[in-house]
């Protein structure tokens, strides 16, 4: 039989289907009305529309959180609404060039004026209000071309998190539920003829996959998704082309579902239209949200819970605190005010002191309807908050060994095989670059010996961050010397090339692991000759793989003289190792000098031997600076106002603010340095003085750690009191100058006096900032979660408080830490995976394709998607911004931990 229908038999069964459409959608939904806003978007009550608010990353890209959004409910359900070129486009694929914005009050109306230069297209993409939702319409200026024909679509995505196991229905009667695993039928789908050439890594990458494109798993006019939950249902109706519902899984676990539309050919106003209509709640509000530390409180010291309300919220003015008996019941044992409320962002807020409770027990919070999962008030409550940091996330991350725990296996001994010189100078993936084909008696591609040894892998993917490394050495050796840390559940064989958690070998983890950071340093030293930027992937192939990192290379050393796939001994012709970038500078340099300065200090006694070596590692690399400075190149492989930067001015790794622009990895991957440490390692380059030694202190924290690993002597305890005064300035003690109080006994007798009146000016700017947001912290200001500087200011408030407790109290560095335990907005789950009664549970880690976490990692946290939307979202963990952990982080919060553990131990 024919499937031949009369073509007025088509037409007649898709009008009545778009009549049947649009008739369900404003059945389904409320007839509301929306406004522009004087922040430049869309709102009603309940429902929120952004368009471009923020823009695609330049380097980066696609890091969902641009284009056309919405916010339905308090939760942002779809992000990156605009033309694309594939069904789901991943990272770095082709994305639209913003021309321009604007907002019309007057008719209630998003407009942005797009262009894809290459193929001669422009268009604008127009969000109007409409009865019960929007109207979203492509206009282009001329008809697309037709090469694009069948490729050129408007794409919205969704969230997966939301919507997966979730009802959708399509044209009212075909009904489906979104898979929990993406399962659909692939076709190949080749580049277009004039796409723009892409770098030759990601023409790589794109080959090894395949082009391969999923088919859609629904189609139809109109699409109702979460039909079955009224805080996400939502209508998609469309007037022109048909919708087809796609899973961006298929191609990367960190996909999402997108619906589509293609540009119907020799069409251009209203190319595509669709109605959008959300279900939204009759005078919906946000239910409170008590943010409060997860896990508890320390007698006699202060406790506040910071209240966040939806502006249209009318609620009690007191809060109660409850005790949970043995018997499972709850007595109320504290009633008291909440503080009026103030603005920030979309919300209001409130604080609830509670502060008279010190009584021992386990306690819950109630304000109007909501209740809190219990917590402890505990003198040890901070005890073991950091432990799961160093003994779980940095054991797990430690590279170049096996790490077991009982049963599991977390990875096996990887990267073997490392590492070959960088053979492309310029640019790679992920921001490196590399500068030189030739470094000292190495040419690009040659094997480097001695590279496989210690270090840790950066964040959620593999590489050997410098920048991470450095910090995580000064980090633990701080809290090892400060706190006389001896803890020790870790069994750790460097020869054996084997780690095993639970199983103590009378040796302090802090101590292993800082040989373990130690040994990459030198090694680096001692067969090239100076800190390098770091150890990273050939290829995005293995650099986005997931899972075992021992499966990543054959641990085989490359030979270029055999097969792809002939083995000799050691040697492979498979070009799996990984690049050495050799490119240094003088941060690197002087950074490195300060790791081996305080590794030298806490191995003594332990590795006697090896303490010896980073101490004369570390004086000829100082003494070798000062004769012959490194220049400091254009570039130095990361992006220059960056994410290194944390508040202690820490050369960190991956976690930070990247000045308004980050990176996380295998997206953004942690190839950019970022903050969360905290011994005052610097990574934006100062001027250098005539003379070549650093301005601006640029040789601070090397000076410093080798006058204490050399007990004061010279040339370093001179450099340190030439540099103290310039250190000590409103500028630089915030960032480095509160360092000094740990060398105040190697300065000169009244320096402790100039450093109180700097603290005391250092302050009255410091609280003035802090009383910025309701929550007396460093805001997130960037596009990557701010706990970094969080950390750092918990860290650097306890030196100053141990220095001059009648001028810092205590409030500073415990606020910072119950604010990474809870006490922040979005919600009060704790940003340390597995530490406290409620924890992330899902993190941007190695381990994210399971859905899973590694305790002790610690999350960025909450951003602002711009302009007033702040977002963490506690069942996702593939927004590497918010929950990407880094080991930096990890080291610092067992700095800040420590401190404060050590700040309630002071009361008696």
């Amino acid at each position: 039989m024919s499937s031949f229908r009369p073509i007025k038999t088509i037409l007649t069964r898709f009008c009545a289907g778009l009549l049947w459409a649009l008739a369900a959608s404003s059945a389904v939904a409320t007839d509301f009305a929306m406004e522009v806003t004087d922040k430049g978007y869309l709102n009603t009550q309940g429902f929120s529309v952004f368009l471009y608010d923020s823009t695609y990353h330049p380097v980066f890209v696609d890091q969902k959180n641009t284009a056309m959004e919405m916010i339905l409910h308090g939760q942002r359900i779809a992000t990156n609404g605009d033309v694309r070129f594939m069904p789901t486009p991943e990272q770095w694929d082709l994305v639209a060039t913003l021309k321009g914005r604007q907002a019309d009050r007057a008719n209630n109306k998003l407009t942005a004026r797009l262009a894809f230069p290459t193929f001669d297209v422009s268009y604008t993409l127009d969000v109007t209000a409409e009865p019960g939702g929007v109207k979203v319409s492509i206009n282009l200026d001329n008809p697309l071309p037709a090469k694009l024909i069948g490729r050129a679509g408007f794409n919205l995505e969704f969230l997966p998190s939301i919507y997966m196991g979730k009802a959708y229905l399509v044209d009212g009667s075909k009904a489906g539920i979104f898979p929990r695993t993406p399962n659909d039928p692939m076709i190949k789908v080749m580049p277009l003829p004039d796409e723009p050439k892409k770098a030759y890594y990601l023409e790589d990458w794109d080959k090894a996959k395949g082009y391969t494109q999923p088919l859609p798993f629904a189609e139809g006019k109109s699409i109702t998704l979460g039909v079955d939950d009224s805080l996400v249902r939502v209508t998609v109706v469309s007037e022109t082309a048909t919708l087809m519902l796609f899973d961006g899984r298929n191609r990367a676990q960190n996909g999402w579902f997108v619906l589509r539309s293609l540009i119907p050919s020799g069409k251009t106003t209203d190319a595509i239209v669709w109605h959008v209509k959300p279900d939204v709640i009759p005078q919906w509000t946000r239910p409170p949200m008590i943010a409060h530390s997860q896990v508890g409180y320390a007698p006699g010291f202060s406790k506040v819970a910071v209240l966040e309300l939806d502006p249209k919220y009318t609620g009690p003015r007191t809060a109660k605190v409850l005790r949970l008996a043995g018997s499972g019941t709850y007595q109320k044992v504290f009633e008291g005010p909440i503080t009026p409320s103030t603005p920030w962002l979309r919300y209001l807020y409130s604080k609830f002191d509670f502060t008279a409770v010190n009584e021992p027990g386990l306690y819950v919070i109630e304000y109007a309807d909501q209740r809190t999962a219990p917590f402890p008030i505990s003198k040890d409550v901070y005890a073991n908050i950091w432990q799961d940091s160093l003994d779980h996330h940095l054991a797990e991350q430690m590279d170049h060994v096996s790490v077991r725990e009982a049963y599991r296996v977390w990875h096996g001994a990887s990267h073997l095989d490392d590492g070959r010189m960088a053979p492309v100078v310029g640019e790679q993936f992920d921001n490196w670059n590399q500068a030189a084909a030739r470094d000292g008696k190495y040419k690009g591609g040659d094997h480097i010996p001695g590279m496989n040894v210690g270090g840790w892998y950066d964040a959620g993917d593999f590489d050997l961050e410098e920048p991470a490394q450095l910090s995580v050495i000064q980090n633990l050796a701080l809290a090892y010397r400060e706190f006389d840390l001896k803890y020790d559940e870790l069994t750790v064989d460097e020869v054996a090339r084997e780690v095993e958690m639970h199983r103590p070998d009378g040796v302090p983890d802090t101590v292993q692991q800082v040989k373990h950071g130690a040994l990459l340093i030198l090694a680096q030293f001692h067969n090239i000759g100076h800190s390098i930027r770091g150890t990273h992937e050939p290829d995005l192939r293995q650099y986005t793989q997931l899972g075992d990192a021992a499966s990543k290379t054959d641990g085989r050393v490359y030979d270029s003289r055999l097969g792809p796939n002939e083995v000799k001994g050691d040697y492979s012709g498979r070009p799996d190792d990984r690049w050495v970038f050799t490119t240094t500078n003088a941060v690197l340099q002087w950074n490195a000098i300060a790791a081996l300065a305080a590794a030298s200090d806490a191995l003594k006694g332990w590795d006697d031997a090896l303490a010896k070596d980073c101490l004369e590692t570390a004086i000829k690399a100082w003494n070798d600076e000062k004769a012959h400075p490194t220049p400091q190149p254009a570039s130095a492989g990361w992006d220059e106002g960056a994410p290194e930067l944390s508040g202690s001015g820490v050369l960190a790794a991956s976690q930070g603010a990247m000045s308004g622009a980050q990176s996380g990895s295998n997206g953004p991957g942690s190839a950019t340095p970022t903050p969360s440490g905290t011994t005052g390692v610097q990574t934006a380059p100062p001027p250098v003085d005539g003379r070549g030694d650093a301005g601006i202190g640029q040789d601070w924290a090397a000076a410093l750690e080798l006058t204490i690993a050399t007990n004061g002597a010279d040339p370093y305890q001179s450099r340190l009191k030439e540099l103290f005064r310039q250190m000590i300035t409103p500028q630089q003690m915030g960032s480095r100058g509160w360092m000094a109080v740990r060398a105040l006994s190697f300065l000169d007798a009244n320096a402790k006096d100039e450093m109180r009146e700097a603290v005391k000016t250092y302050l009255v700017g410091l609280n003035k900032q802090l009383d910025t947001t309701p929550f007396g912290v460093p805001p997130s200001l960037g596009t990557w979660g701010g706990s970094g500087a969080v950390v750092d200011m918990a860290i650097r408030m306890y030196f100053l408080h141990r220095a001059f407790p009648d001028l810092v109290g205590p409030e500073y560095t415990l606020r910072a830490v119950n604010y990474i335990l809870g006490t922040h907005p979005v919600s009060s789950t704790s940003y340390v995976a597995g530490v406290g009664t409620v924890s992330k549970t899902k993190t941007y880690s190695n381990n994210r394709a399971d859905n899973a976490y590694i305790p002790g990692a610690v999350i960025p946290g909450y951003v602002i998607i711009k302009p007033d939307f702040p977002e963490c979202i506690d069942d996702f963990g593939f927004l590497w911004f918010e929950d990407e952990a880094v080991v930096a982080g990890s080291a610092s919060w067992v700095v800040a931990g420590n401190a404060a553990d050590a700040i309630t131990k002071e009361l008696k």
